[in-house]
């Protein structure tokens, strides 16, 4: 696993590096929003009100125990102050890595995530030589489905994942991608 303490990743429009404390309470309004967390697996609805706080704490140390690749969307722009969303590649249950993101709500419908996690894509393969990356969504996240589509996932089924925020199971789509289609599917962005 390689150091992740002072990685950054830049995009067009985004510095992608780990977050920090002075991050919580960005993280804590833009992820307290139901819009937001129906989507995703692990993170309840209401956030607690020391959410952010513990789960950059906890982050942090997954990072070091070499589980987990984590980087937080910073926009380039000077219009725009601090996190706007989240990044993660992890060593899911069935020992694979699997991305995972989110977005703050007003940053939603500019391509902001499918920039995002291509770049983190391409740092998976490249730089930290994964072999393949799994990921999902559920059913009827359209917006979500475009990201893993854009970046090349193919489906391998369907599935049904917790909802922490809803708390129960949903349908859910699972997708893939290899180190090789990748090249394949970006092959400037590998030759790079």
């Amino acid at each position: 696993m390689l150091q992740t303490e002072d990685l950054k990743l830049e995009t067009r429009r985004l510095i992608l590096c780990r977050p920090s404390i002075a991050d919580a309470d960005a993280t804590q309004h833009l992820i307290n929003n139901w819009n937001v967390v129906k989507w995703l697996g692990r993170v309840p609805y209401p956030y607690p009100e020391t959410g952010a706080h513990d789960w950059i704490e906890r982050m942090s140390i997954e990072v070091a125990k070499g589980t987990k690749y984590a980087f937080g969307l910073y926009p380039k722009s000077l219009s725009q102050d601090g996190v706007i969303g989240n990044v993660s590649l992890e060593i899911n249950q069935n020992d694979q890595w699997e991305i995972g993101y989110w977005l703050g709500e007003p940053h939603w419908g500019r391509g902001l995530m499918s920039e995002a996690v291509t770049r983190v894509v391409q740092f998976a393969f490249e730089d930290a030589n994964l072999p393949r990356i799994t990921s999902g969504h559920f059913i009827g996240n359209a917006g979500s489905a475009r990201v893993l589509l854009r970046c090349g996932f193919e489906y391998t089924g369907e599935g049904r994942r917790w909802c922490e925020a809803r708390s129960h199971d949903v349908d859910a789509m699972e997708m893939e991608l290899s180190a090789e289609k990748w090249r394949a599917y970006h092959p400037a962005i590998a030759a790079e």
